[in-house]
């Protein structure tokens, strides 16, 4: 099986985790204290675990109403003020292989002090999953390859539903809300494969002009910021190559003095969300440095992004970035089935 083949099975995953939905809420319902009022979610991650979080953070904030905090586990373990711990905060802690050393350390000093912790891993079968209070599978079953591409999307979509859930028994939203995200959701899942398609013919197209760069920098705004950061890890780790992601207004603060020819550059957007300005920045890249790429739904995108969603389209961006990057790297060469430097847990092991 190839990487591609487990792009092209996103969208199954996607609704097998959506027909979870009412298992998920009756688990959350059951296992979540009934006399604690949740004020906060801190989420520790890292990765495209932490980028899925930061994806879905915007989109918990509004439907569940209150703030969302996102944690490297090793800042956590060892730097974070435990005295901030709280009764009244939640805890999740995501691991798609579910033995992060870090997130267990992490997961055990939260259950330690007696506050609730809920675990995402690929399988229940984990220790990360033994030690947490209410385990949940992210759906990805059993991804193939270490690059994830899966594992991001269905973290994104485990944590949407996760966040849904709670809105809906904290009575934050009704059952018609559910059924419109659902809705938003499953025609999300059915625009992938299209997404994919198209992408695919984009990039032959492009070929030439994309392998002959050395470095690559991804921008974007709102929540697909961390969608350009998921694009920047996957580039990186799958060609191998230097990679880069700032938020748009970033972009042009200080990184533009570090701009030549040798760098790839994409500009995600969105209309109504500083879209005019990414196209001005796009302009001015295209015109004095290199080709740079603007992958969005407004009509001056190089890429059109026929976006069908209004809550859950960082899935149907980072579909692009996930081809693109696996196209890039088969050209390149790559093996994707080993690391480059497997070597590295001869010195440090991050997994139990």
């Amino acid at each position: 099986m190839s990487m591609m083949d487990t792009i092209e099975r996103i969208p199954v995953q996607l609704k097998k985790i959506i027909s979870n939905k009412d298992m998920l809420e009756s688990k959350l319902q059951d296992n979540l204290k009934a006399d604690t009022t949740y004020k906060k979610i801190v989420i520790i991650a890292s990765g495209t675990s932490y980028n899925a979080a930061f994806t879905t953070k915007l989109f918990a904030e509004n439907v569940i109403g209150f703030p969302i905090e996102i944690v490297y586990p090793n800042i956590f373990v060892h730097y974070y003020n435990h005295d901030l711990l709280r009764n009244d905060s939640l805890y999740i802690f995501i691991s798609q292989g579910g033995k992060t050393k870090l997130v267990y350390d992490a997961l055990k000093l939260v259950k330690s002090k007696g506050l609730t912790a809920i675990s995402l891993t690929e399988t229940l079968d984990t220790p990360i999953a033994s030690e947490a209070n209410i385990p949940i599978e992210i759906g990805s079953e059993n991804e193939e390859y270490i690059y994830r591409t899966l594992g991001y999307s269905a973290t994104c979509a485990t944590l949407y539903w996760l966040f849904i859930c709670l809105a809906r028994l904290n009575k934050n939203i009704s059952d018609y809300d559910v059924e419109k995200y659902a809705d938003d959701f499953l025609a999300t899942a059915n625009n992938l494969s299209a997404i994919t398609q198209h992408t695919l013919a984009w990039y032959d197209k492009h070929k030439y002009q994309l392998m002959r760069k050395a470095n690559f920098l991804f921008a974007g705004t709102n929540d697909l910021w961390p969608v350009a950061q998921e694009a920047d890890i996957k580039f990186m780790e799958m060609l191998p190559v230097f990679t880069n992601s700032f938020e748009l207004e970033e972009l042009i603060h200080g990184p533009q003095n570090a701009f030549d020819s040798t760098i790839g550059y994409f500009i995600l957007s969105r209309a109504g969300e500083d879209d005019e300005k990414a196209s001005k920045i796009a302009t001015f890249i295209s015109e004095e440095i290199a080709p740079c790429y603007v992958i969005g739904d407004t009509s001056k995108a190089d890429f059109r992004i026929q976006s069908v969603s209004k809550s859950f389209h960082a899935l149907e961006y980072i579909t692009f970035f996930q081809v693109l990057a696996y196209q890039l790297a088969t050209d390149k060469g790559r093996d994707l089935t080993k690391g480059i430097y497997p070597q590295v847990t001869d010195y440090i092991n991050k997994t139990l």
